[in-house]
């Protein structure tokens, strides 16, 4: 499990450089997946800012789950400012065990939290478990474009630690070891790599008649 100084995180990182970066995603997940109603999960979604980005440009109810609990805590702050708490709620939970029934779920979007579960496979599983058949998933990683990308690296270009830690990320799971983790599962799902980021998108199938 990550640990971290939430507070730190949310203002010099969510809040600060990386912004740009969450309304992008969520236009993109949504885009990708064409689900604009219903129930979605931000899953490791620490203070909550790509959940309250995709309450804001859709119908979605939205649920920021997250397993430590500073990160709740700076969520529930974060949809309070951004007066969204009619729309978005934040609850403790970890993607191995989400706290859901099976087929309630519309869409779950994750960013950058697979990288630190502490069993990705139990997580996509859950999180087939938790979607209803046509509910789609787009977990993965990046920042948007290539232009953020590079607006954040070259904010970054000095910060050894921090690139070696995403160097070291990468290295450790690359596209070739999501497309086996999905084969291995059975998930009919791919594995998008580009400017964009490192994106696994699956649908549910529906039910058979």
């Amino acid at each position: 499990m990550l640990a971290m100084n939430a507070r730190q995180y949310n203002e010099q990182t969510m809040k600060g450089l990386f912004r740009k970066i969450y309304p992008v995603i969520a236009e993109q997940a949504m885009a990708r997946t064409g689900i604009r109603s219903g129930l979605c999960l931000d899953l490791g979604g620490g203070p909550g800012m790509l959940g309250i980005c995709v309450a804001k440009a859709s119908d979605l109810q939205v649920v920021i789950v997250d397993p430590l609990l500073e990160c709740i805590e700076q969520a529930n702050q974060n949809i309070a400012e951004h007066r969204m708490a009619d729309r978005v709620t934040a609850e403790l939970g970890q993607a191995e065990a989400l706290p859901f029934r099976a087929g309630s779920v519309d869409l779950v979007v994750s960013r950058g939290s697979i990288y630190f579960w502490e069993d990705q496979r139990l997580g996509l599983r859950e999180i087939l478990r938790v979607l209803r058949p046509g509910g789609w998933a787009f977990v993965g990683g990046g920042f948007g474009t290539r232009e953020l990308r590079d607006e954040i690296l070259a904010e970054k270009a000095h910060d050894s630690e921090w690139n070696k830690a995403r160097k070291a990320r990468g290295n450790q799971h690359p596209p070739e070891h999501f497309r086996a983790m999905l084969a291995e599962l059975a998930i009919d799902g791919v594995v998008d790599s580009g400017d964009e980021g490192m994106w696994i998108v699956f649908c549910k199938p529906q039910a058979s008649a």
